[in-house]
This record gives C-alpha cells, structure tokens and sequence, in this order.
C-alpha cells in the first residue's frame, strides 16, 4: 500500500542542516494501526507530512500503490491527498470560515460523494459533538475542535487515515474512545498514528515504530497469542486469565511481579497480545486506486471568500473607500480628457426637456474652414431619415426661400410690452402638415400633441375646385394662443374679445400680408416650469440670461411657433408659385465667361436640377426638348442671358435692324408661349449663322467661395436655355441662376437633395434608434449636415472645444496616476488578505482541494470587493460629473454638460476593478499554491 526507500528530508535551521528523517526504509500494509513513536524532534510528524504529500523529500522515494511520489505534479498531490489521505492534525485546522458540520463535510464534498446525514449523526454522538453540529469553530474548546478534526477525518473514509497526537487534547475516556474507533476502523484502511504516549501504543497498536534522530531504531509488530494458562508473563507484562484459580506455584510468580513492580494485567479472553520485531510486510494484492481530482462546490468556495470579506472591515473599508474615491477622480478627468462634442450634443439631447427636436440643414464644404452653407431638404430626405431613427420625422417649410426671414403676426407688437416679452412671441418658424391618419381621437400620432380645442384644418373642395377659404385654414399651439392673448391683454381681435381659447377659434391672424383663420388649438405639451420667471423678469443677470436662451433652445424644439396646416397645403404653394425649389451653392460667387473671355457675368449662389424642371420649360439650341438630359459638362442658362451668351455674334451682324430684331427676340421671350419660343430661337440662331452649333460658346464655369477664397474651374457648354421650372411661368428672378444635372452640382459641391422644407422636426418619444443618428449629423464635417435649429448648445462646444482640449492631455495622465495609484491599493489589500489566509489554504491543500478550488475560494472575496469597489466609484464619479456641470450652468453660465458620465467611464471603472480583483486573487494563490501545505500552514 505505502512504503518509504531511503527516505531522507533535511530542514536548514540558520545555516544548519538537521536530518528530519536519515534513510528511513519502512513498508506500511494495506491496514492495520501503526503508531509512530519517539521523542520529540525525532521526526515523527515529518514522516507523516511527507507521507501525506504535505511536504517533499530530498532524497529516496515512496511508492503508493506503486506509484512513485517523485512523478507526482502539484495537481497529482493534490489528488493523492483527495483519495487516499484523511488527516487528524495535532493544531486541528479547521477552517474558521465554517460551522462544524461543514468542516466535517467538506472532506467528503471535495471527493465528489453524496453526503448521508445519518451517518453523520452517528459519528458525531460517537465522538460527542451532536450538539455542536451547527456552532462556529470559534466557539469550541480544544478538546472540542479535536473531536470536530477526528470526525471530519473518519467521515471521509480514506484509504489512509493519519492522526498527529490524536488525543492529546482528550481526557482520558475520550481518548480510549476513539482509539477503540481507529483501532476498529484499521481492520479495513491503514491508520498511522504519531503519539509519544506507550501505553496506548503497547495496548492498541498492530506495529510500533521508534525513531530516533530521524531513524526508524525499533519496529516491532503485536501478534495476539492464545492463553493456555491462568498466568502468563511477556516481558514486563504479567497477564492474568479474569477467575482463574491459581497454583500455589502461580501465586508466588503472581506476588514476585508486584514485588517487582511489574505491570499486571487480568483479561477476560484466552489471548494476549505478543510483541515481536516486524518482519517482511506482504505485498497485498488489490486492485488499484485512481487518483481523483477534488470537486469542491463552486458555493462552498464561495462561502469561504464571503466570509473573508469581513474579516478586517475597517481596513477593508478604508482601503476601498480611498479606492473608489481615486477611480471616481480617474473616471471625472477621464470624461474630460475624452471630450468629443458628439458624446455632448447626445447627452443634451437625452436630457432634453421637449420630445422633439427642430434642426436646419446644411451642406458643409470644408468643416476646418467654415465653408458652408444653408439648404433646405426634400421628403427624400425626412424618409431617408425616418429609416435611420426609426421615429418619425416631420419637415417644416417657411414663409419665403430664405430662412432668415423672420415672419411675424402682425396684430400682436412688442412695443409696449416690457414684462412679459422674454416668455411669449410673435414669430412663427413655418408650416407643418399632418394628414387625417396621422391623428386619432385628438392624439397626434408618434408626437406628444394633442387637439385640445375645434378641429385641424383640412381642404376643402367643391366641384372639384379647392375653395381658397380652407386653404388658409389654421391651427394654432397653445403656447401661440396664449402669446396672442398675453399681448392682446384684452384687447379684441376682429372684433371679438378674447378671453380663453375658445374666443380664438374663428379669429383671423395676418403673417407676411397673408390671413390665416384659426379653426383648432393644439397643445403641443407642458412647458416646464422653471421658465415660469421669466413671464415676470427680463434678462438682467447672467442667470435670466442663461435661463432665457435655454428657453428659446426649448420653445423653438418643437411645433410651438408653427402654424398647422391642412394636408397638401404645400403643393398648393408650389403652384401658386408661392414658393420654388432651388439649390443653393452656399457662399459661393462667381462668373460664366462666354466665347473669348472678353463677356462675363457673374452667377447668382442657385442653381436648379433639370430632372425637376418642366420640359415645357426648356429650348435646347438643336430644337428638340423631348426627353431631353444634361450631360454632366453640359448648362442651361436663363433665356435673359442670351443677351450675354451670344454678346460677340449680335455685335457681329452686319445691320443693325438685324441686331435689333435679335435682341427684340430674345425680350419677346418673356410672353411668348413654348412654340413661339422655340421657333424665336431657331429664327436667332439662324440670324446669327450658328444653326445650331452649340461648339460655338464655350463658357468657362468660375465659382469662388466667400469664405475660403478657394476657387472651382469647371468648362461647360451652354446648350440650350429655360424659361422657369413651373410650366408657362416665368420670373425675372432666375436671370443668373444656372441649370445642370445632379453629377455637375455634386462636382460643384451643390447638395442635390434639396427640396422645400427649410426645418425638420424630430420625435424623440418615437425613436427607436435613440438620437446617435441626429447626433451624427449634427457633428458631421463633410456633406449633409444638420444644425440645431436656434439652439446655441453647437455654438457653446465650439468656443469651448479647444480649451477643453489643452488641458485634455494633462487630466488624462493624471487620470491614469489615478487609476494605478487605486489598482495598487485594491491589489495590495486583496493580495496581503490572502497571504494572512496561508493556514487556511494550507488545511485545503491537506484535505485535497487543488489549485482551482482555492483560486474560486480567493478569487470569490476578490470579486465582492472588487465589485463594491466599482459600484462605489461609479456612485462617487456620477456625483462629481454633476458637481462639475452644476459648476459649469450655474457658477460659469454655460448650459451645455460637458463632462459626460457614460458606458466607457462605467466599463473602465468596472473592468478595472474586477481585473485587478482577478489579477490580485490569480498572481499571489498562484504563488502560494506552488508551496508546499505544510510550509503554509506553518507559516501561518
């Protein structure tokens, strides 16, 4: 079963080297009670060490079942303890962490068997610690934790069980007790005892070994021998059968050994125990045992690293309360140093107090530069939008072409009003449309407006004709009616004196020469309450003024300045030419130069795309407009501008009648219809000898951007002309905006999207896709782009940007100061606990728990605090973030949030700690388990 060959262990001792075991040679049977004996330092409790794989040796080999003890690997030991090993340890070691029940059932728990409750209960009382099943080890008495050590060593059911001084803490009765239980027990397993008490030795033993100095001096074995006699001697042993009638010749041997002082013992059975020198152990032969790997439970592991936790609170609190105040600091500078405005304009418009958003579009050239320029977008491009915020977009078409056009009501005024003005307006941002299916019992779909007074306009039509009456038909928002009733104060309007919303319902309203009748009231929702000072205040101090231009941010974010319009009023507008489609080059001017230079003009900021212009509407020079396509270096210009355009071929013609008549041609133009056009510019042509030859003119295309000064060439050919881009409708206004297609406007950096809707309002409440889209273009730096429609958030980053960012370098080396400086104080408390917890890795060890057990032991109290760690940081850098907002809206005036506390800041703080959690738990038990389990234990 076991055997030691030339077994030699040496300890150094200050330079000294002391044999613990010198050659011992010894081979242990299968089973039976062997007692090691000897003085102490002898060797007794080494021998049992490197037996149980507590500790190694120098020299020699032990075989157990044949397998040697020098192949073994850490993991083998671990094992080998796990299968064969139950130890009863002279200093007990117990684990504190557990009551006495678990300790007991631990042993068994890591060799993967089920637990019998009543076998447990039965070795308990046979030991006499039933009723300490549930106490803390604390708690108990020495003699009690030897009993809790014995039991959980027996209840195991090793191959081999190996007790340290087993009743030395033990009252006498206790003590026979449970050798009586080892002596039964050795019947089946092998049970080695180290004692220095010969008398139990001599009366339970199957085999005594002495040692001395580390040498095996004496090994004798006991062989029970039948009595035959009623008195029999064995060395100074005289044995004595119970109610035997003695000789005369028997009292006298009887009454010489007490004289002598022997030792006299009277035994019922016909036996006695026989010591002789231990001979030749047979080799048993029995099948053999594989080594098996511990199964501790993932939830005993985790017991054990709970309740580490609070085994030093103060320390443990101190060192994470300096922690997580150091991770929040990191996470702050961090949120700083990482400044970006996308992550500040999605953080303003999350915690925006409307649910919608208003924003203009733009088309950016150069960002760097500042080259860009307003445009207006087409429902292409609120459906495109639609897709990529999964909400609903609403666009909002103005009064005129030009945005900056500020149209206002005309029978309310500010000129009287002082108080007040900063809260209610005049203004109106533009028109917005929704169709019947959009609304359902006063609800407006996907927006948070509702129809709370008359009804939304629709159009009207009878005999198939739209009566001009509902076209004009209006829906106002509360905030409107309220504006006109503030500045009424009274007053009537159309003859009606208006009291509430309902003396609104019917009234007339005039914008830009235009009268609108008010049918229905929309509440466009709540406006928050902490603008209500300024319906009493002007913007005296910096606060009102902050609040103020918050407020417009806020009023202008929705419908509140919009008239609401019947559906279709739109494309009513675009007939009545109320309103064109034109595509803007920005800041852009320039000149086309025609045949030899000597002829210029410069070209208006617009330009038209043809695929949008009636074809009634165009005279190409070869006289055919059908299904006509511009090529992608090919213009139309302006009729008005063949005066220029053909400038040297009019000079050119000999009679000046001629002249006149050409130049009367192309003036006719203005009234004539498609077919007197077309045949006008045939009959110039033909006066001019051109007959059609567009090579003829060749302008150059110069543009010069306002801005950057940079200048774009491009040669085009001029190829025919247009007259409008509404059929037999023309204007004077086009005379210097040009016609191209889509390919020539992108090469010009024209946005060829655009269409009629100068703002765009978003629903937040319906976005499933969050606001990272609105965001995007909002800080977008090349091509389409949005802007903040009145909102000086974009405006506040920009001036604030380059600042933040100088000191941007500087808060992230700090930051990162910081960071280690907390992984150090995390990685030093957790790595000292484990290292005060040696003893009790050690007793794991003993048991057979391997190297994975213990990690998952550690690893569990590492985590919690790990875990605590980072909640607390995040707690402590969410009150700092807003701390230094609350410092920057209130103390410096700005209302933008510019440290953003977000996932990257929680994933840091969170990742970090638990890395150095896992890191502090992995690099010292990696350390520690490489050791041997005796060293840990000592060195406890």
């Amino acid at each position: 079963m076991l055997e030691l060959v030339d077994v030699t262990k040496v300890y150094k001792t200050k330079g000294v080297e002391v044999k613990a075991l010198n050659n011992v040679s010894i081979t242990f049977p299968s089973s039976g009670l062997v007692f090691i004996s000897g003085k102490s330092g002898c060797g007794k409790t080494t021998m049992l060490n490197v037996i149980g794989g507590l500790d190694g040796i120098d020299q020699g080999e032990i075989f157990v079942q044949d397998k040697k003890f020098s192949e073994f690997s850490t993991a083998e030991y671990d094992a080998y303890r796990n299968t064969f090993i139950g130890f009863i340890f002279q200093e007990y070691n117990l684990l504190p962490e557990f009551s006495v029940e678990k300790n007991i059932k631990l042993a068994m728990e890591l060799q993967g068997k089920e637990i019998d409750e009543n076998e447990l209960d039965q070795l308990l009382s046979e030991v006499e610690i039933s009723d300490l099943k549930n106490r803390k080890i604390s708690e108990l008495s020495g003699g009690q934790r030897q009993r809790v050590a014995i039991a959980r060593a027996l209840f195991k059911k090793p191959r081999i069980i190996m007790a340290d001084e087993p009743t030395g803490a033990l009252d006498q009765a206790t003590g026979i007790q449970v050798l009586e239980i080892l002596k039964k027990l050795s019947k089946d397993k092998l049970i080695i005892v180290v004692s220095h008490d010969l008398e139990f030795a001599e009366k339970y033993a199957d085999r005594i070994i002495t040692l001395v100095d580390g040498q095996v001096e004496k090994d004798v074995s006991f062989v029970e021998k039948e009595i035959e006699q009623s008195l029999t001697e064995n060395e100074n042993t005289l044995f004595v059968r119970e109610g035997a009638m003695l000789s005369s010749a028997e009292k006298e041997t009887l009454a010489t050994a007490v004289f002598e002082r022997k030792k006299i013992e009277v035994i019922k059975n016909l036996n006695y125990r026989e010591k002789q020198k231990t001979g030749k152990v047979p080799r048993d032969i029995e099948p053999s045992q594989a080594l098996q790997k511990s199964k501790m439970k993932l939830k005993s592991a985790a017991a054990i690293g709970v309740k580490s936790v609070a085994v030093k609170p103060v320390r443990l609190f101190i060192t994470v309360l300096i922690s997580a105040l150091a991770f929040a600091v990191f996470a702050l500078f961090d949120t700083i140093a990482n400044f970006n405005p996308p992550s500040v304009l999605k953080n303003q418009l999350k915690n925006a107090l409307s649910q919608t958003v208003v924003t203009t579009a733009e088309y950016v050239i150069d960002h760097e530069k500042g080259d860009s320029y307003a445009v207006k977008v087409s429902q292409n491009v609120l459906e495109d939008m639609e897709k990529e915020t999964g909400g609903k977009v609403k666009g909002i078409y103005h009064f005129s072409d030009t945005i900056s056009h500020t149209p206002k009501i005309s029978e309310i005024a500010l000129s009287d009003v002082v108080v007040g003005k900063n809260y209610y307006s005049n203004t109106i941002n533009g028109f917005i449309e929704f169709a019947e299916e959009e609304i359902s019992d006063g609800k407006f779909k996907d927006f948070n407006y509702t129809l709370a007074y008359g009804e939304y306009p629709t159009l009207v039509y009878e005999n198939g004709a739209l009566v001009e009456e509902s076209l004009y038909q209006i829906a106002v928002s509360t905030y409107l009616a309220d504006s006109i009733k503030f500045y009424l104060n009274g007053a009537s309007l159309n003859g009606i004196q208006i009291l509430d919303y309902e003396n609104l319902l019917g009234a007339k309203i005039t914008v830009d020469n235009q009268a609108y009748t008010i049918v229905g009231i929309v509440d466009c929702g709540n406006i928050p309450n902490k603008y209500d000072e300024l319906r009493e205040s002007t913007p005296y101090s910096a606060k009102t003024k902050m609040l103020l231009d918050d407020y417009k941010a806020y009023i202008n974010s929705g419908a509140q300045k919009c008239f609401f319009m019947a559906n279709g009023f739109l494309e009513t507008q675009k007939e009545s030419r109320r309103m064109q489609s034109i595509y803007s080059f920005g800041n852009a001017k320039g000149t086309l130069s025609f045949g030899d230079n000597k002829t210029s003009k410069q070209v208006e900021k617009y330009a038209y795309n043809v695929a949008e212009c009636n074809q009634k509407n165009i005279l190409p020079f070869d006289g055919e407009n059908a299904d006509f396509v511009l090529g992608d270096d090919e213009i139309l210009v302006y009729y008005k501008q063949l005066h220029d355009l053909f400038a040297t071929q009019i000079n050119n013609v000999a009679s000046t009648d001629d002249r006149k008549y050409v130049k009367g041609l192309i003036d006719g133009m203005e009234t004539g219809t498609a077919e007197e056009n077309k045949n006008a510019l045939k009959t110039i042509l033909s006066k001019l000898n051109l007959n059609g030859e567009t090579a003829l003119v060749q302008p150059v295309l110069r543009l010069r951007s306002t801005k950057t000064g940079e200048k774009v060439e491009k040669e085009v050919k001029v190829v025919g002309v247009y007259f409008g881009v509404d059929p037999e409708r023309y204007t004077s206004s086009l005379q210097y905006t040009l016609m191209m297609n889509k390919n020539l406007m992108q090469e010009l950096n024209v946005y060829a999207e655009q269409g009629d809707y100068s703002q765009i309002l978003f629903s937040q409440r319906s976005m499933r896709f969050g606001v990272g889209a609105i965001t995007e273009y909002l800080t977008s730096e090349k091509g389409f782009a949005l802007s903040w429609y009145n909102n000086s958030i974009l405006t506040l980053i920009k001036e604030n940007e380059v600042v933040i960012h100088q000191v941007a370098d500087l808060f992230l080396y700090v930051a990162i100061a910081l960071a280690l400086f907390s992984v150090f104080m995390l990685y030093n408390y957790m790595s000292t606990s484990i290292a005060s917890k040696k003893r009790s890795v050690g007793v794991l060890r003993a048991l057979g728990a391997g190297g994975k057990d213990i990690l998952f032991t550690f690893l569990t109290e590492s985590l919690l605090i790990s875990a605590f760690n980072g909640v607390l940081a995040n707690v402590f850098a969410i009150f700092g973030v807003n701390l230094v907002n609350k410092y920057i809206v209130e103390i410096m005036n700005i209302s933008v949030h510019f440290a953003i506390f977000g996932v990257r800041q929680v994933l840091i703080i969170s990742l970090v700690s638990l890395l150095t959690g896992v890191l502090s738990s992995i690099l010292p038990i990696f350390k520690i388990t490489k050791k041997k389990p005796v060293e840990l234990i000592r060195q406890a």
